[in-house]
């Protein structure tokens, strides 16, 4: 359902590595903050929006992902990092959504990762993809572009290992995967966030076993020196190659290369311009079949520094069927931060994509919800709010509020679930005040959060 990617989503933290100065490597996920992409256009059968249940629904032949395994379910696949360690945590998806009793730990040992490489307090998500085309999902991790390459029961400890050999230093990110120049291999992008050198690095899939790549492509940046912007994949132009959105730097807005250009890179030679905003996904919010875009803006300040405006939130739409024309919709009350966080995903099965917003008064202190507009086959997004969430925990200085990290369907039964994380918790979610699971943060045996 979408290619996972290493900025998402759609979380902000600061990470730290050992090249970068932290106070530069401003990050967010899939909601990154993945914000996570569906996958490229699909056939839409007899009409748009099919009913959920449907004998011929849009979602039947579309593979789980990321699916490490290959049992048919998406996996849940984060990183845990503090000071002493890193690991890698993987959540086995079932016909119950993930299985906690199951779970996996990678540890630092286990994926190569060297010891001076760490992220954030909150988990991150590496990147899963076929690298070298053997039909098994691989695992690339951290900064260091680690890969632990698959197999018919997913990556193993003490398997196979191979690096990405990314030129010079500077990554703060694993890097995010797509076929950007649309010859059917699997390429990744990540950016080098290098105070002398900063770029666009692209490398072009098939991957050998080592982990080198076909060919690499090093593009000078597109944004102002110092930022670090989070990648997200989608295609909005229906050419099937993978277009690339840069979003997240305070000084520039999202930014869209095309995919399939002939250049060295596979990417258009200069980006365009998205209406200002935080974060952007892609999705397929009117059933048509053609990927929309959707850019988020909070107005909420990134370190509550400054007071957010007396307005309210937004988000902006460019749906594939009008790609000249934005719908801006406002959402939440005022100074809320409606658009803070954005994940697509389809919620109730009837084909289309919704788009989950997360509202945020306050980045760093958390107060998160999470609000959910349905998609639909007559004019895409609705403005109102179709289903809210919200979970926390107690804390030492009040509750720790969930905020959204990825999107995927872990129990296979065709309808999206949200990942949410806070106090050292997750809950899936449909959205609403059900759980379909709630675990604690895993690290290595004997060392649970």
């Amino acid at each position: 359902m979408h290619f996972s990617t290493a900025g998402g989503p759609i979380l902000r933290h600061l990470r730290i590595w050992h090249a970068v100065p932290a106070s530069l490597v401003v990050v967010a996920v899939l909601a990154y903050l993945v914000l996570l992409p569906s996958d490229g256009p699909r056939s839409v059968p007899s009409s748009p929006c099919r009913p959920a249940g449907s004998v011929d629904s849009v979602r039947e032949d579309t593979p789980a992902s990321p699916d490490l395994d290959g049992d048919g379910y998406a996996d849940l696949v984060y990183e845990n990092s503090d000071t002493e360690n890193f690991d890698v945590v993987v959540v086995p998806g079932s016909e119950h959504g993930p299985d906690h009793d199951r779970t996996t730990v990678l540890t630092r040992d286990d994926l190569g990762v060297p010891d001076d490489i760490q992220t954030g307090d909150e988990p991150w998500q590496p990147t899963v993809a076929d690298l070298d085309g053997d039909g098994h999902a691989d695992l690339v991790v951290s900064g260091a572009a680690r890969i632990l390459w698959g197999g018919s029961k997913g990556p193993q400890a003490g398997g196979a290992r191979g690096r990405v050999p990314l030129p010079g230093s500077g990554y703060g990110t694993a890097p995010i995967a797509g076929d950007f120049d649309g010859d059917g291999h699997t390429d990744l992008v990540v950016f080098r966030s290098s105070n002398e050198d900063p770029e666009l690095v692209v490398l072009k899939g098939p991957f050998n076993r080592s982990g080198a790549p076909a060919r690499t492509v090093e593009i000078p940046s597109p944004v102002h020196e110092g930022a670090s912007p989070v990648l997200v994949a989608g295609d909005a132009n229906d050419d099937h190659a993978t277009d690339l959105a840069l979003y997240g730097s305070p000084w520039d807005p999202p930014l869209l290369f095309t995919g399939g250009a002939r250049t060295p890179g596979g990417l258009s030679k200069e980006p365009e311009r998205l209406p200002e905003g935080e974060n952007a996904v892609f999705g397929d919010f009117d059933g048509d079949g053609r990927q929309d875009v959707a850019v988020g803006r909070s107005f909420v300040d990134s370190y509550d520094e400054v007071d957010t405006p007396h307005r309210r939130g937004q988000v902006g739409v460019r749906y594939g069927k009008e790609p000249g024309e934005w719908v801006t919709m406002d959402g939440g009350d005022y100074k809320e931060g409606f658009g803070t966080r954005l994940a697509t995903g389809d919620f109730n099965g009837d084909g289309c994509d919704d788009l989950a917003v997360q509202l945020t008064k306050k980045k760093e202190t958390g107060d998160a919800r999470i609000e959910v507009l349905r998609g639909g086959s007559e004019h895409g997004l609705g403005s109102k709010p179709w289903r809210a969430t919200k979970r926390s925990v107690p804390g030492d200085y009040g509750p720790a509020e969930a905020t959204l990290v990825t999107v995927h369907d872990w129990d296979g039964d065709g309808r999206s679930e949200l990942a949410l994380f806070g106090g050292d918790r997750w809950w899936i979610t449909d959205g609403t005040a059900r759980d379909e699971a709630s675990f604690p943060n895993t690290t290595v045996k004997g060392r649970s959060s």
